[in-house]
């Protein structure tokens, strides 16, 4: 028991003790009428006794109801309808997610979530604090009083793609609870704490692996703990047919082939339900025109896939819009969004001093004409134009002889220098200088030095050089000892002889290079002659590598790693302005590429062109399809609410223009976009990626036309509707904070422990007491009159 309690009781019995010590004794007189006197007497003694027992009750009573003022008792009931005053530091937490879009008894949970919430701001008492938090951004939140986050609550008006589930949200008020030091008063105790959560409860919405950590994040909060109350606003029992995927593989397709589109549909709801017909359109490219239909009959519990067929696309961005044609309850996944392009190909610039060097090299590129487009040129048509910008003069196809056509540098995706011997000229305005500007505006470049290509004259080309020229090796002459038989790499073909030639050495660390990742599927087919029949290279250039170049692939030509002369090296190529970002990517291939008879000595340098395999058509694609970036890499297609990096137009956007930015949820006052000088990506994040959809980037400028896009959908597990269990959720909260809430229950009805806070007696008790101990007085006074 309480002390005070304890030491009250003990004085209780103090006016028993004082009315036996101030007890008076009758006095005896003598009367004649004795008889009469004596029946006096007991009238009196019994009248003495009732006013005795009156006056020491209300002593007892004006000691006992002093101590319990002293305790400070507080009181609550529901009949009474008594509600105390003191804030609740408050966080509620909305579930905004996609899901919450299901409608039921004609509102969505989003709707009813926002209801229930306002609902219990007006049960909330005056002052406390308040901080919402939202799943659509998580980590935000801050306090407020209640007519703020009112009115920050009225505008959750529709639900939010890209988010994170609800735990992330409560990680969030955990950390907001640490931090809040709202006291009842100045210098009074803490206020109590409360996390609300309004959600439908779907599986999506909970993350089970967090449970540790929120549990660590919850024991954190200072004293007093949080209470805890999740209202669960789900439907039950939900029924949902919706699209959760439209896939493309690869994303960029040639022109004049088929664009295949899988897209799935997914029934959710008892399998005992009666099978089902569902069309599903396609729009394309931002027309209310349907392209194309397909009937899909299936079950629930179900999914299924079919699939769309778009041809004779112009070469460019694509984008289409899947939907059903008739809608469901879930509004979100009765559409889809996809992105693709119909994909020219990438152009290479080969720059020479006799195209003839480069014949093979052409015509290995020209072996994928699918992927590369490839034209040779001498370095005098290479040349600065006005305004600085750099063009190369191209011969028109269709007038032999005529003009040369003027095309910009940029424009090429990679540009090639193959057996260029003087780089480095003409002074003032280098072939070096007119590349530095290519590769810095994001250009991608690869250098092919030939024999008599002077060492000095490459290392021009320092801040861009993966490594600097020494020597060309001759392995037939090579000073240091080869051995008949080098170790190999687990798997992989042997080595060869130093006097018959050097391979590469690859191995299954080397092939982890993106540039030499297909060399792993090869291996496991084991039939690809590339692999079974690996190229020589009898001379190569000794190089120095740079700090800032790295060794691709080496050759065979030692046993330890630290002596094989690389074959291949790169270089990321960063802005002097901005150090750590790189802008351009440099390739050096060690070894000449061109064809022997062109040679003074008419020696070989390798068998790379040899007809017994096809390695001459996969070296250049290797390289090419790396630089150029592999059409099987490309991703236009995204979920809602992470940040999307668009590349932007190699050179940069023209100074002054800004990228124009259109799609769902962003309004014009946002849809222009600031991009600095030289900048090579485009980051595009929330809130403008919030919602799915369809997103186009576009910058129209005199000097640049460029048009991009990207698709974003909502994950398909928000339309998985079925409910996390209540002790999963309540294994974090706590045992019975779970309500689920009908159409016509009141929030206060189902949780009156939050609602209901204390009242304070001791000012009630204290004016009682006062009361009884003025009555005391009068009472006690007029007693003893009268004895006296």
């Amino acid at each position: 028991m309480h002390p005070i309690l304890i030491a009250g009781a003990a004085l209780v019995g103090l006016p028993i003790l004082l009315h036996l010590i101030m007890k008076q004794e009758p006095k005896r007189l003598t009367f004649p009428a004795f008889r009469f006197l004596t029946q006096k007497l007991k009238t009196n003694q019994r009248k003495l006794r009732v006013r005795h027992l009156i006056l020491l009750a209300l002593r007892m009573l004006l000691i006992a109801l002093f101590c319990l003022a002293l305790y400070q008792p507080t009181l609550k009931s529901d009949r009474l309808n008594i509600r105390g005053e003191q804030p609740v530091a408050t966080v509620l937490v909305v579930d905004t997610s996609p899901s919450m879009g299901f409608v039921a008894n004609d509102k969505t949970r989003l709707d009813e979530a926002r209801r229930r919430v306002l609902e219990f701001l007006d049960e909330l008492p005056d002052k406390s604090p308040v901080a919402v938090v939202t799943t659509d951004d998580p980590g935000g939140g801050y306090w407020q009083d209640l007519a703020d986050a009112r009115k920050l609550v009225e505008q959750l008006d529709q639900p939010r793609g890209g988010g994170q589930p609800v735990t992330a949200a409560l990680a969030q008020a955990y950390r907001l609870l640490s931090a809040v030091e709202a006291r009842d008063g100045d210098g009074g105790e803490a206020l109590p704490k409360l996390v609300a959560v309004f959600t439908d409860r779907a599986a999506a919405s909970w993350d089970p692996g967090r449970a540790d950590d929120l549990k660590k994040l919850r024991d954190a909060v200072p004293d007093p703990k949080p209470a805890h109350a999740v209202v669960d606003v789900g439907a039950d029992a939900a029924v949902n047919v919706g699209l959760t995927g439209a896939e493309m593989k690869p994303q960029v397709v040639t022109a004049g082939q088929p664009a295949p589109v899988t897209v799935t549909v997914a029934a959710a709801g008892p399998p005992d339900l009666p099978p089902f017909e569902a069309v599903v359109l396609a729009k394309l490219d931002g027309s209310d025109k349907v392209a194309d239909r397909k009937l899909v009959k299936m079950r629930y519990g179900q999914s299924q896939a079919v699939t769309f067929e778009f041809r004779g696309l112009k070469p460019g961005l694509h984008q289409v819009q899947f939907e059903l044609e008739s809608r469901d309850k879930l509004m979100f996944d009765n559409f889809r969004f996809l992105t693709f392009k119909v994909g020219e190909a990438k152009r290479v610039l080969t720059v020479t001093d006799d195209p003839k060097a480069a014949l093979y090299w052409q015509a290995g590129l020209g072996a994928r004409r699918d992927l590369f487009t490839a034209v040779a040129v001498t370095p005098a048509a290479v040349r600065t134009a006005e305004g600085g910008r750099t063009v190369v003069d191209l011969p028109d196809p269709e007038k032999p002889g005529g003009k040369p056509l003027e095309q910009d540098l940029q424009e090429f995706d990679v540009v090639c220098l193959l057996s260029v011997e003087t780089p480095n000229r003409p002074a003032g305005n280098t072939l070096w200088d007119k590349l530095r500007s290519y590769v810095l505006g994001g250009g991608k470049l690869v250098v092919i030095p030939g024999d008599r290509a002077p060492p000095e004259e490459y290392a021009a080309g320092g801040d861009l050089m993966p490594a600097t020229l020494k020597e060309v090796v001759d392995t037939g002459k090579v000073g240091r000892p080869l051995p008949d038989q080098l170790p190999s790499g687990s798997g992989w073909p042997a080595a060869r002889p130093g006097k018959n030639g050097v391979t590469w050495f690859l191995d299954d660390k080397v092939v982890q290079h993106p540039m030499l990742r297909p060399f792993q599927e090869w291996r496991a087919k084991g039939n690809v002659d590339v692999v079974k029949f690996p190229r020589v290279a009898w001379r190569y250039w000794a190089v120095d590598k740079a700090p800032e170049g790295a060794v691709v692939v080496r050759y065979h030509d030692a046993e330890k790693e630290a002596d094989r002369s690389p074959a291949v090296l790169e270089r990321g190529v960063a802005d002097p302005k901005e150090p750590g970002k790189v802008r351009g990517r440099v390739v050096l291939l060690t070894t000449k590429l061109e064809p022997t008879d062109v040679t003074d000595e008419g020696k070989n340098w390798h068998n790379y062109w040899a007809s017994e395999t096809s390695w001459g058509a996969v070296f250049p694609w290797l390289v090419c399809r790396y630089l150029a970036g592999d059409v099987a890499d490309a991703n236009f297609n995204f979920p809602a609410g992470q940040v999307v990096t668009v590349p932007l137009p190699k050179g940069g956007v023209p100074r002054g223009k800004r990228v124009v930015i259109s799609g769902p949820g962003i309004p014009s006052a946002e849809s222009l976009l600031d991009v600095g000088d030289r900048q090579t990506e485009l980051p595009v994040g929330p809130p403008k990626t919030n919602q799915p959809g369809n997103f186009k980037l576009e910058v129209d400028a005199d000097a640049l036309k460029w048009r991009d896009g990207f698709s974003l959908n909502v994950p398909a597990e928000e339309g998985a509707l079925e409910k996390v269990p209540a002790e999963a959720v309540e294994d974090l909260t706590g045992k019975g904070t779970v309500f689920p809430l009908d159409k016509g229950v009141k929030l206060r009805d189902v949780i009156p422990v939050i609602l209901d806070q204390p009242v304070d007696l001791f000012p009630w008790l204290l004016i009682l007491v006062l009361l009884l101990l003025a009555a005391e007085g009068v009472v006690a006074n007029r007693f003893y009159r009268r004895v006296r």
